[in-house]
């Protein structure tokens, strides 16, 4: 939650966010401020707008510096109004430049001091002494300026070049008080703080009078060319008391009749107030301090003022906010974490059963082999080629091999029509050897005493074999017939029946890293 302590030369007045109960209490009750400011909630930040005569702004021309010279020269100028016991002060470039009679480039300061007050003074003090956590200071001219800037100049739709001619903006701040503060070249030069008499009977006619002393004011400063029109905008929420304003401005000389084009506008705070929490009724009065509460909650303007308490109040919210980000990152760091091992667990579990699922089929393929060819070999061989096919079905990628043998073992399965029988493993060199050779002996089968298709089944598996990565050579050793007659003769001249031939190949394969 936020709140605003509103500080004027009357008292102070607390406006709370989401709240249109206000607290306002003068200077003269000391105990009932202290007793306040004791209570106030811990958890709420304030922001505070100072809107008092004490509050001295004006420019002054500094040499042109280089960029890294700027900071320590208005440190310099700082330290100075400090040690003049000056209880706010605020020094910027404005990055306006000009060029001296003298032929020196100079750059415009600002400068804003607020005067040691015992009544502020003591008020800052206190706000440190009760632990409230003060966020933001505002200047009530800047606060204008920037109000201006993001609700009148969108409202009217000004253009940037339009913010550049010299524009006096009157704001209403009480009954009888208004503020006015004079633009050129999108710089706030002028501020002042004006009370007509309160038995005035013509209020608008006061109001124009004052506004035709501060344009003369602003023209005998030499703050413009002496030729230039000045653009009015009048801020308040007296209808009765903004109409007519451009008629009797036109009266006192204030806008040419000749020259139409002069600017001029009259505007009701309502209307530009988005969210309404203190100028929540259209015909109700809403006062420039109603206005200026209501945008701070809702644009939330950067602070103007600042101190050391100030400093060490954002440095612990900054702090803060640091932690917080730490701990979240953490914690999605954690989720991630935990997302991508289960993610990884379920990828396992499926490659796991897609393994299992294979060894199952190899198993019922090898059981129908079994009752389909007889084999001329005896039992225990026959055995241990059964054997030797489940271990190359139940390899893993990590094992002494470092290609893959997973591969080799979808080659068998998908030639039906070969067996496996025994299998040789050398190296082709001494120790570390990255080569090997590997010898492969097995059965082509159903042989029915043609020899096209035998031949076919063969030769397709040692194409297959060449295919593989990793695989340097294949090598068809021992045909299971020799493509001619001879064999032939000799299988036909047998009395016993032969149901499967078998063949030998040579494999050499590469890049294979003993473990």
């Amino acid at each position: 939650m936020k709140a605003i302590f509103y500080l004027t030369e009357k008292g102070l007045t607390c406006y709370k966010e989401y709240e249109t109960i206000v607290d306002s209490f003068q200077w003269e009750e000391t105990a009932l401020i202290d007793a306040y400011l004791m209570e106030f909630s811990d958890d709420i930040k304030v922001s505070l707008v100072i809107d008092v005569v004490e509050e001295d702004i004006y420019f002054e021309w500094a040499p042109k510096l280089m960029p890294w010279e700027k900071t320590a020269f208005l440190e310099r100028r700082k330290a100075r109004f400090q040690s003049e016991e000056f209880a706010l002060t605020k020094l910027q470039w404005t990055n306006y430049q000009k060029e001296s009679e003298g032929g020196r480039k100079e750059e415009l300061i600002l400068v804003s001091l607020l005067a040691n007050n015992e009544v502020y003074s003591s008020f800052l003090a206190k706000l440190e002494e009760a632990q409230v956590l003060v966020t933001d200071i505002y200047s009530k001219p800047f606060l204008l300026v920037e109000y201006f800037k993001k609700r009148v100049k969108s409202h009217l739709k000004l253009s940037k070049k339009a913010l550049e001619q010299p524009v006096l903006v009157v704001s209403r701040e009480s009954e009888y008080a208004f503020r006015q503060i004079f633009f050129y070249e999108g710089h706030l030069r002028i501020s002042r703080l004006v009370e007509l008499d309160h038995d005035t009977t013509d209020m608008k006619r006061a109001l124009v009078h004052e506004t035709k002393l501060a344009i003369a004011y602003v023209r005998s400063q030499n703050l413009m060319p002496a030729d230039s029109e000045v653009g009015l905008v009048f801020l308040d929420s007296d209808v009765d008391l903004l109409a007519g304003l451009f008629e009797s401005c036109q009266q006192e000389g204030l806008i040419s009749k000749e020259k139409v084009s002069c600017f001029f506008k009259a505007l009701n705070f309502n209307a530009l107030t988005k969210n309404k929490q203190y100028c929540s009724f259209e015909n109700a009065p809403c006062f420039s301090q109603s206005a200026m509460v209501d945008f701070i909650f809702t644009d939330h303007p950067a602070g103007f003022y600042s101190n050391k308490y100030i400093e060490k109040i954002k440095g612990f919210i900054l702090g803060r906010q640091v932690f917080i980000g730490l701990n979240i990152l953490l914690l999605l760091g954690g989720l991630y974490y935990i997302v991508i091992a289960g993610v990884d667990t379920y990828v396992s579990w499926e490659k796991q059963s897609i393994l299992e699922q294979k060894i199952v089929e190899h198993q019922r393929e090898v059981n129908r082999l079994k009752n389909v060819v007889k084999f001329q070999d005896d039992a225990q061989n026959v055995k241990a080629s059964v054997e030797f096919s489940e271990a190359i079905l139940k390899l893993k990628l990590d094992r002494v091999v470092n290609f893959d043998i997973y591969q080799w073992s979808e080659i068998f399965d998908r030639h039906e029509h070969i067996q496996l029988s025994r299998m040789d493993w050398n190296l082709l060199e001494r120790f570390d050897s990255r080569k090997s050779e590997i010898t492969l002996n097995a059965w082509v089968f159903p042989f029915y005493g043609t020899y096209k298709d035998p031949v076919k089944w063969v030769d397709a598996f040692v194409e297959d074999f060449k295919t593989l990565p990793g695989v340097e050579s294949v090598e068809l050793q021992k045909e299971p017939l020799n493509r001619n007659l001879g064999q032939q003769l000799i299988i036909e001249a047998t009395k016993e029946p032969v149901d499967a031939l078998p063949f030998t190949v040579k494999i050499r394969v590469k890049d294979v890293e003993p473990k």
